[in-house]
């Protein structure tokens, strides 16, 4: 089949989109919501059912990154305060092994962190962010097989060995949202890292979530015990520790102005935290006017509080 000039740049697209991001074919066609048969047949030239409707895809696809492109971008990880002391907190939960937990307010960082240190330590961390669908035992060890390419079995205690069997000494398990974890599920996940010290290894859990987080399983509650004494940090952050340096650092273009600054960490001292400050920043350069009267006008638009 002849594609038309405009069909075979969409292709070279897809091509160069799967280089840059070392994506596998199977997981480009995930990205797209394109089978996999489908995209191979689209490559080769020989898909034969609708390829206007493949092509119609793509073409939406791209239109929306293209898009995407068009607007503020952060500008990569930014080592501010919190999620430093939160990056190390990881670190050290990865050389130590056993648990850890840093938890606070929404919006201050606790997952760019998270997510930071895993892109630096791609082969010995894993962050898996979790949601009240999967706490229960067997879901959450169905997702980290999933994620860490162990053996899917049936069983429960068959999975629980197949993931013993892949994971590694001197890894660390980052579970984002851990306010989510129920007590059973948490026990589940220590007797991994008890079985690494069993056989003189490490295991790092690392719990990231909100403040329900830490008092819960940093609780001294007896049905808590076995957890808290296993613990081997502890962090709690509140936005009141976001500090003005911060601020500079999530947004270099701001270097020197100062009255768009302390407005901004203004922001930040409230329920927006720092979440809230990058939204806000992003909607006023969108609107091509992040001087400080565009993000007040911005804040108010956006009903926040200033």
């Amino acid at each position: 089949m002849e594609y038309t000039e405009h069909q075979q740049s969409l292709l070279r697209k897809l091509e160069q989109l799967q280089k840059d991001e070392g994506l596998s074919l199977s997981a480009l066609s995930a990205r797209l919501g394109i089978s996999k048969g489908a995209l191979s047949q689209l490559f080769s030239g020989s898909y034969q059912a609708n390829p206007q409707k493949m092509f119609a895809k793509l073409e939406s696809y791209f239109g929306v990154k293209d898009q995407t492109r068009q607007t503020y971008q952060e500008s990569g990880y930014a080592d501010t305060s919190i999620s430093t002391e939160i990056y190390d907190i990881i670190g050290v939960c990865q050389i130590k092994g056993g648990l850890a937990i840093a938890a606070g307010d929404a919006g201050i960082g606790k997952t760019k962190a998270a997510q930071h240190f895993v892109a630096e330590h791609p082969n010995n961390s894993v962050l898996i962010t979790l949601n009240p669908c999967l706490t229960s035992i067997k879901s959450l060890l169905r997702l980290i097989a999933d994620r860490i390419g162990a053996p899917m079995e049936r069983s429960r205690d068959a999975l629980w060995y197949s993931i013993r069997q892949k994971l590694s000494d001197g890894t660390v398990l980052i579970f984002d949202e851990s306010q989510h974890l129920p007590l059973k599920t948490i026990e589940v996940l220590r007797s991994f890292s008890d079985d690494f010290a069993d056989h003189g290894q490490t295991l790092g859990i690392c719990f990231i979530g909100n403040l329900e987080t830490v008092t819960r399983i940093g609780s001294k509650k007896a049905e808590f015990a076995q957890i808290a004494n296993r613990t081997k940090q502890k962090k709690l952050y509140t936005r009141s520790k976001i500090q003005r340096e911060d601020i500079a650092k999530l947004f270099p273009m701001l270097n020197g102005r100062q009255k768009e600054i302390d407005f901004l960490f203004r922001i930040a001292q409230t329920p927006q935290a720092i979440r809230g400050v990058v939204n806000l920043f992003s909607n006023a350069y969108d609107n091509e006017d992040y001087s400080y009267e565009g993000l007040v006008a911005m804040a108010k638009y956006m009903d926040m509080e200033v």
